[in-house]
């Protein structure tokens, strides 16, 4: 029934569909409203279906979807009762959810009056005065500052302000645009006691003999003034929600080079595009960006996917020269970010009650910004990489994906080529002390010098720890001296590493291997490289070596453009920008001040990386728990849903109290985002990926 024309006529089975126990409606309120597993649930549910029931019978035939819902809204407008309210409410949400009735667009204000489609600013003047929300109050308990106000809200209980929400004060001359961080309401009853006695010493059934005026107030971060001077506003300033225009003021007064991010909403309910600058974002002026959230419930991988879109936009609008790398770290995701719908099938879905919003918001993505992941598929601007499967003799891919996929493994050779910093990613952090560090590195040099495989450089050290027996404890190997035990320590834990946690993607005696071709990265590309069912000794290997590879290519890059010597010709065809993202970045590069070689270069080059084109789209649960020098080079950070002890540690200082508050129920698909030409966050909402949507789209159809 979900995709029947609600103008065709239902028929009989249909109806009972809407109206009997166990059938569509009651299995809706169980699934989706939860009005189950509670000692009345069942009563509750029963009360939603006679009541729907009783609007069916009031209908003559034919009976429509669309007759049934006219019915639920003038019923609605007509009733008084509380109860019966939250019922119909319930009921619409069916119709509208569920089975894809049109909703009736309500006229609709910055407070829910009438607003005209018109988009004209100056219409917008004309109509000032009845979008008013509220007044400024500089008193002596609310002052205003250069960087906050305090305004009282209109007495209406039709105007709905939320945390989040971006509002304008304004004179004739100067708008002061800011976020909302904070909200209360308050009355002048002095205690609950005075409330309870007015109520007929509490009865709730009885109304107060005269109302009690109720006094919102809000307080405001600024986040642009028009005038540019940083002075507080010197008045009882009127206050309305903020238009698409003066967001645009806000938040992108400084960005000269658009990328696209997300989307909030203007006084008229319509999407205002959010940008970040891309100087700031892949560098030279800055680098980074940073995702923190709930696992589950942040949309963390789907947000990144959504910037790294912008960015691949940006670079075909702008010819940026820029590339992307992903690694997919959880299930398998992003291995499948190119099985995607047509926009001809998602053009007739647009005015669907669930997917019309995100269809609508890719629609303006692509038209405004150029975002069109379906033709880059096509092109194959995709390309997919898994790791050698070690029990599959023909070399294919460890990896869910099994079609266009290109598996990898390493040879001892090509590490070293990497640096000797590859090695390292080979052992455990607790196992690399000051003599195993130089250990390792004299491996790497008898490896290079003399173009070993993993078994013949263990068995030349076992031979130099037999051939040097004068001297006790200690051995001279690759021109230095070492002490057995640590020699020992070092091939037991090689030895484990390369017959069990790195089977398949480190070859032991073979000098030939297929590495991650990123000689071969071209701007415009987006590389997903998989790394879901390694060990996590694997995936920090896999992770350091493509990281320290691409940079090292950059600076390469970099050198021969500003020398104009190019000696390799595929130089100059390599990207001037990359962006690698990783989920689980706390893996890579923990939190904590105790030395660790793993994550030294991986911390420097956060450091360096914004000076060759290198940026790290880093996600993760727990921000604090990433390496603190990584977060402070990171120029831009988004945070979804999270929880409440985690939101009030250090990382999140740049979020107002109330903001946090926000930040720990936050919906899917919504993040607060700072970039550091933003004077404030911004709440930022963005669309369901495409190859979600497409899922999706195929099971409502089953």
């Amino acid at each position: 029934m979900r995709w029947k024309d609600p103008m065709m006529s239902l028929t009989d089975e249909e109806i009972k569909e809407l109206a009997e126990e166990d059938r569509k409606f009651d299995n809706w309120l169980k699934q989706v409203k939860k009005i189950c597993n509670y000692p009345y649930a069942s009563h509750d549910r029963r009360k939603r279906r006679e009541k729907l029931k009783d609007i069916i019978n009031k209908i003559s035939n034919p009976i429509t979807l669309n007759r049934i819902y006219d019915t639920i809204i003038e019923e609605k407008i007509r009733n008084r009762d509380t109860t019966i309210a939250i019922i119909l409410q319930d009921i619409q949400e069916f119709f509208e959810q569920e089975l894809g009735v049109n909703v009736k667009k309500e006229p609709k204000t910055v407070g829910e009056e009438m607003i005209s489609s018109v988009p004209e600013e100056e219409q917008r003047e004309e109509e000032q005065e009845g979008k008013l929300i509220g007044r400024v109050a500089p008193t002596l308990t609310t002052p205003t500052t250069p960087t906050e106000f305090t305004f009282w809200l209109k007495d209406d209980e039709n105007i709905h302000l939320e945390i989040g929400n971006i509002v304008t004060a304004h004179n004739q001359d100067v708008q002061v645009i800011g976020i909302v961080t904070d909200i209360q309401a308050v009355s002048d009853v002095q205690e609950v006691v005075g409330s309870f006695y007015g109520h007929a010493f509490g009865r709730p059934e009885v109304e107060m003999p005269t109302r009690i005026p109720v006094i919102v107030s809000a307080k405001v971060e600024v986040v642009h003034r028009s005038d540019g001077r940083m002075e507080p506003i010197r008045g009882t300033w009127p206050v309305t929600f903020a238009s698409a225009s003066e967001i645009r003021k806000a938040y992108g007064a400084r960005i000269e080079e658009e990328v696209l991010a997300g989307f909030t909403y203007d006084d008229r309910r319509e999407p205002v595009p959010v940008v970040v600058d891309a100087r700031y974002v892949v560098g030279y002026e800055a680098a980074h960006i940073n995702i923190s959230g709930a696992s589950g419930v942040a949309t963390k991988t789907s947000y990144a996917l959504f910037l790294l879109y912008g960015l691949l936009a940006y670079n075909e609008k702008h010819n940026g020269k820029i590339a992307a790398i992903a690694f997919n770290v959880k299930e398998a995701d992003l291995m499948f970010i190119d099985d995607l719908p047509e926009w001809e099938n998602l053009e007739e879905l647009k005015n669907h009650p669930r997917w019309g919003l995100t269809i609508s918001l890719w629609r303006q993505a692509r038209e405004n910004y150029g975002v069109d992941p379906i033709r880059w598929a096509k092109e194959k601007k995709f390309r997919f990489f898994a790791p050698r499967h070690f029990k599959d003799p023909q070399g294919g891919p460890l990896s869910q994906r099994k079609d266009d996929v290109e598996s990898f493994y390493y040879s001892l050779k090509s590490l070293i080529e990497v640096g000797v910093g590859a090695l390292y990613a080979l052992f455990d952090p607790d196992d690399l002390d000051e003599k195993a560090v130089a250990l390792i590195a004299s491996m790497a040099d008898e490896a290079r010098s003399g173009d070993l495989t993993f078994d013949e450089l263990m068995n030349r050290l076992r031979n130099a720890m037999r051939s040097d027996q004068g001297r006790g404890e200690w051995f001279n190997f690759g021109g230095s001296t070492h002490h057995r035990a640590t020699a020992n320590k070092i091939l037991n834990r090689l030895q484990h590493a390369l017959e069990n946690q790195l089977k398949g993607i480190v070859t032991k005696s073979e000098r030939s291997d297929n590495p991650i071709p990123l000689e071969e990265l071209r701007p415009g590309q987006l590389w997903v490289i998989d790394i879901t069912q390694l060990s996590e000794k694997g995936q920090r290997l896999i992770f350091q070596t493509v990281v320290r590879t691409v940079f090292r290519k950059l600076e390469e890059r970099k050198t021969a453009e500003m020398t104009g010597r190019w000696e390799d010709g595929n130089l100059q065809e390599f990207p001037k920008h990359v962006v690698i993202f990783v989920d689980e970045l706390n893996k890579f590069v923990p939190a904590g001040r105790e030395f660790s070689v793993l994550k030294k270069d991986i911390v420097e080059i956060a450091a360096r990386g914004r000076s060759v084109g290198l940026s790290l789209l880093g996600a993760q649960q727990l921000a604090s728990k990433v390496d603190e020098e990584v977060l402070a080079n990171t120029s831009t950070f988004a945070v979804g849903r999270s929880h409440p002890v985690e939101i009030h540690k250090a990382p999140y200082g740049w979020l107002a109290e109330g903001l946090k508050q926000k930040a720990t129920i936050l919906d899917k698909g919504w993040m607060l985002l700072w970039h550091t030409l933003y004077n404030r966050p911004v709440l930022v909402h963005f669309p369901l990926p495409l190859h979600h949507l497409k899922r999706e789209l195929e099971r409502t159809k089953r």
